[in-house]
């Protein structure tokens, strides 16, 4: 049994704020009663791996379609990945080698612009990050990633490559926080999956706390918005573990993107569905989603985020979370995992490779905790050479157990990008195919997500992977589908290219 990891809680941090006094005025006052949460920006993973597409307007949509038919989005990892699909079976995702994070705490300036309550960018001193700070944060990171090859260092490393996590806001115009615009405590450059690019960076950005400290110092509002009370009138006790706490989950978090995972790798614990804070809501998925929505673990779970599960301010302020078994899974086949081409299969429905994985159990509290997780997993690369094709992948199964299984093609391009679907049969003693389960399009994006298809039945199931003639817009208000043509508007070249098709079932011991 793993024992329990705690987030090292700093004493009293005294640093000055450069003369800089700040009048909470009257209307500010009341802007403070009135406030217990701001917005967050949800596009924190870089390219277009968590851009909820339904936001865009439909010259936005199109356009985004026609920059992928174009072949505009391509980047270094797709390339590899599509180079690796020549190869019939392979080792290792990744390098399985060490991955190297450089923690760069130092900042650019001692002050920065965020917009508060005046609506108007306003000048605040920067949190200084003091040695314990830096030396507790890396701390709490690493205990996130103890069971995987990852390092961390806050000296630049003279050789080698190795990926940077800056703490300070490093978004054009420079302001991350805005309280009527959105907060964002970081972005990762990528969803790399399979940590392809080893000198990838991130930022992440704690001064929130140091904008709410700086409005009241009274540290009411701190409290309010963060959780954390203020102990005998030291503010500034308050003030570094709020900062502490938020940047080791926000680093934790940001890292992971920059590791393959994506947001809905929070969602559990697995059987157990959709978050059970109502977020994201089944119709936020094409079909809409009729699984358990009972997940109560999810806003545990380290790449949990305020759009994907429902989290808010005090989950990153008041605890530590950790990986979940999904994220567990991703992060164990990045450093070696099997990957199957499809060129190794006989035609037909071929068989599954099903693997026992030895993951580590990552759960600190929550249905598995302490077990010995018993994970059956299988990673293929493939390609849909011509529209209209489809590719089936067969496997037998015991009833009583789930099945999860993603298409990386678009959201998470592998080479040329492809718009796909999922959809799970179970084999009757026929032949003929029942369907049990499909998705077209996840909360986030484009790529389909299956989550926790429920295999009720033992024998035989096949997976069906394919690239429909349209993406959905979202719902019109009866509930019909928004559905957009590809091949009629120019965007058929999204209806083949290569992918990759996670399965795994998870199952306590």
């Amino acid at each position: 049994m793993r024992t329990q990891k705690t987030i090292k809680l700093l004493g009293l941090t005294a640093f000055a704020l450069s003369g800089l006094t700040l009048s909470v005025s009257n209307v500010m006052a009341a802007s403070i009663e009135d406030t217990t949460s701001l917005p967050v920006i949800t596009d924190d993973c870089g390219g277009e791996g968590c851009s909820d597409r339904r936001n865009l307007s439909l010259e936005q949509f199109q356009a985004l379609l026609t920059a992928a038919s174009n072949g505009e989005r391509a980047d270094a990892s797709a390339s590899e990945g599509a180079a690796n699909a020549n190869s019939d079976q392979f080792y290792g995702i990744g390098h399985n080698l060490p991955q190297t994070v450089y923690l760069n705490f130092e900042q650019s300036s001692t002050t920065f612009q965020a917009v508060a309550f005046q609506g108007v960018p306003e000048v605040f001193v920067s949190h200084q990050y003091t040695q314990e700070e830096r030396d507790t944060i890396q701390s709490n990171i690493e205990n996130a990633y103890t069971d995987f090859k990852i390092k961390f260092t806050q000296t630049i490393p003279e050789s080698g490559d190795y990926s940077t996590l800056n703490f300070e806001c490093q978004v054009e115009g420079g302001i991350c926080i805005n309280f009527s615009g959105g907060i964002l405590f970081g972005r990762a450059q990528s969803i790399d999956l399979g940590n392809r690019d080893r000198n990838d960076t991130a930022f992440v950005d704690a001064n929130l706390w140091e904008v709410i400290a700086q409005i009241d110092p009274t540290g009411g509002f701190l409290t309010a918005v963060s959780g954390i009370p203020v102990v005998d009138g030291d503010v500034q006790a308050a003030l570094s573990t709020a900062v502490v706490n938020q940047a080791s989950n926000t680093g934790a978090h940001e890292l992971g993107h920059n590791l393959g995972l994506r947001h809905h790798d929070s969602f559990g614990s697995p059987g157990n569905g959709l978050p059970s804070t109502g977020v994201p809501s089944p119709d936020a998925f094409f079909p809409v989603f009729d699984g358990l929505q009972e997940g109560d673990e999810a806003i545990l779970h380290t790449m949990a985020s305020g759009a994907s599960v429902g989290s808010g301010f005090t989950d990153s302020t008041t605890r530590f979370r950790f990986f979940s078994e999904r994220s567990a899974i991703k992060l164990k086949a990045a450093e070696r995992g099997k990957i199957t081409h499809e060129g190794a299969f006989s035609t037909g429905q071929a068989r599954i490779p099903f693997r026992n994985v030895n993951i580590p159990n990552t759960i600190l509290e929550g249905d598995n905790a302490g077990k010995d997780l018993r994970v059956k997993a299988s990673i293929i690369a493939g390609a849909i050479d011509v529209a209209g094709e489809a590719d089936y992948y067969r496997f037998n199964a015991k009833a009583g157990l789930t099945l999860s299984a993603e298409f990386n093609g678009f959201d998470v391009a592998v080479g040329d990008s492809v718009i796909g679907a999922l959809r799970l049969f179970y084999v009757e003693r026929d032949g003929s195919l029942s369907l049990v389960a499909q998705n077209f399009q996840n909360f986030e994006g484009f790529d389909a997500f299956l989550i926790d298809a429920p295999l009720e039945k033992s024998g035989d199931y096949v997976i069906e992977v394919s690239a429909p003639n349209f993406v959905s817009f979202g719902y019109n208000e009866d509930g019909s589908p928004i559905l957009f043509p590809l091949d009629e508007t120019g965007n058929g070249a999204l209806r083949s290219g290569d992918y990759n098709l996670t399965m795994y079932i998870v199952a306590g011991k």
